[in-house]
C-alpha cells in the first residue's frame, strides 16, 4: 500500500527502512525521500516507526545483558 503519494513510497519500504535502523520519522524520510511534501503521510509513518519491533541485533544484545545480570 502506498504511504506517501507525493514521493511514491510504500508501507513495505517504510518497514524496511525501520528494519535497517531508522528510528524516527525524519530518519525514514531521509532514507526514502528527503522530507515530507504535504505531510498527510507523517502520522502513518510515525505510527509505523513507533509500532516497529526492535531489531534482532538489539533484542539479542538486551537478552544477553539480562542473562548476565543475575551473575
Amino acid at each position: 500500500m502506498y504511504v506517501c503519494m507525493c514521493h511514491g513510497f510504500t508501507d513495505s519500504q517504510v518497514r524496511q527502512a525501520v528494519a535497517d535502523g531508522c528510528r524516527s520519522v525524519a530518519a525514514v524520510y531521509r532514507c526514502l525521500a528527503d522530507r515530507p511534501q504535504c505531510g498527510k503521510c507523517v502520522p502513518h509513518v510515525r505510527a509505523m516507526v513507533k509500532g516497529a519491533p526492535p531489531c534482532a541485533r538489539a533484542a539479542a544484545l538486551l537478552a544477553g545483558a539480562a542473562a548476565g545480570a543475575g551473575d
